[in-house]
């Protein structure tokens, strides 16, 4: 799968998703990348057999004050091979999880932990 369709599918979920929390978001580059750098993975402790789909790297908007907010330069990293094998092919379900992917590393920047995240989705 080019790198290119693939964006596109990022682009498509972030379309779908709430538009006042996509207004909300102020700063925050996102990127795709084909796994996590060794650094990430041990950042986060990462073991061999943990996939990692998403990343969110910066400081949660609830967590910032003042000047801060301005000049977080915050990244959301969506990992393409990962998601990829979980879906194992399949074009609705690699959708459908580039769509969870993306709203779960907003969420951690607009500071939802994941039990609330959890909640939120049961509801």
């Amino acid at each position: 799968m080019s790198d290119e369709y693939f964006i596109d599918l990022i682009q498509r979920a972030m379309s779908e998703l709430s538009p006042e929390h996509m207004a909300e978001l102020e700063h925050v580059q996102i990127l795709i990348q084909d796994e996590p750098t060794a650094e990430q993975a041990e950042k986060l402790k990462l073991r061999g057999d943990q996939l990692l789909l998403g990343l969110f790297e910066g400081v949660p908007r609830t967590q910032r004050s003042g000047y801060e907010s301005g000049l977080a330069g915050d990244t959301i990293t969506i990992f393409k091979h990962p998601i990829m094998q979980i879906t194992h092919g399949d074009e609705r379900k690699l959708y459908e999880q580039i769509k969870r992917t993306v709203w779960h590393e907003i969420a951690h920047y607009f500071g939802l932990s994941h039990d609330e995240m959890d909640q939120r989705q049961r509801a």
